[in-house]
């Protein structure tokens, strides 16, 4: 009872506080906000917050810079500074640092976001890192997780179990499945998929559209390979290069010695 009783006067402190600043106008930002629940608060959910929020269950506000504490954070539209929660909504763009379980971001993150699940909506310009990763835009930075991915464009690194792609990497993908819908400079994993030009795959299974570069290690694909195929099994239709490896198959290849054991070469 006693507890109930501290959060009941609380709530009734708010509401009295709240009360006077709602007279005031809400187009300012105000240094301080302390909610219990939206809106229940010190500050009206249209109000803007410069400086420190603390949320003891949920509070939303319009924008938020500085310092943002609690359970469930929610800015409407642009939060700048740390955002720090179990769950942290942003309608708008981060530029700073979120840190919860669940992160979701309407806009652009400029800085990291870190928890166990982040959503974000647009594009994501430094560090992403949780278990689940999903980023609607193009990345630029690093990407950490069990599952990657990026709907347009990523220059840097993809490293987790998992990495998607839907446009190119200008960079790389470390991980146990790496797949690119574009361009790819480099992919190291078990499984190597580049959907269009590829410089470099090294795993136990390498697929290419075109090969620019080299494949390694295990069993080598590609429709067009100029350079290297370099493992026990290398496939190509069309060869300007070189094929080591126990069977070097290259369909593709104006001469009867289209299929050969240890080398195969068209120049």
């Amino acid at each position: 009872m006693k507890r109930y009783s501290i959060l009941l006067c609380l709530a009734c402190v708010i509401g009295l506080v709240s009360s006077a600043v709602a007279q005031a106008p809400q187009s300012k930002a105000y240094p301080f906000q302390l909610s219990l629940v939206t809106p229940v608060a010190i500050l009206s959910d249209s109000s803007s917050v410069n400086g420190l929020r603390i949320n003891l269950i949920y509070g939303a506000n319009e924008n938020v810079t500085g310092v943002d504490l609690g359970l469930v954070n929610q800015a409407n539209k642009d939060q700048k500074g740390l955002q720090l929660g179990i769950i942290n909504l942003v309608g708008g763009n981060v530029t700073g640092s979120q840190l919860g379980a669940i992160n979701f971001v309407a806009g652009n993150v400029s800085g990291g976001t870190m928890s166990f699940i982040n959503l974000i909506g647009g594009n994501v310009s430094g560090l992403e890192a949780g278990l689940i990763n999903l980023n609607s835009g193009n990345l630029s930075g690093y990407d950490y997780g069990l599952l990657n991915m990026v709907g347009g464009n990523a220059s840097g690194v993809e490293v987790g179990l998992i990495n998607l792609s839907g446009g190119t990497v200008a960079g790389g993908q470390v991980g146990g499945i790496n797949v690119a819908s574009g361009a790819v400079d480099v992919q190291g994993g078990l499984i190597n998929v580049g959907l269009a030009d590829v410089c470099s795959q090294s795993g136990l299974i390498n697929w290419a559209d075109k090969l620019d570069g080299a494949q390694w290690i295990g069993i080598n694909v590609a429709n067009e390979v100029k350079g290297l195929q370099l493992g026990v099994i290398n496939y190509t239709v069309k060869l300007a290069g070189l094929q080591i490896g126990i069977i070097n198959i290259a369909w593709g290849k104006e001469s009867i010695w289209k299929v050969l054991p240890i080398v195969n070469a068209n120049w």
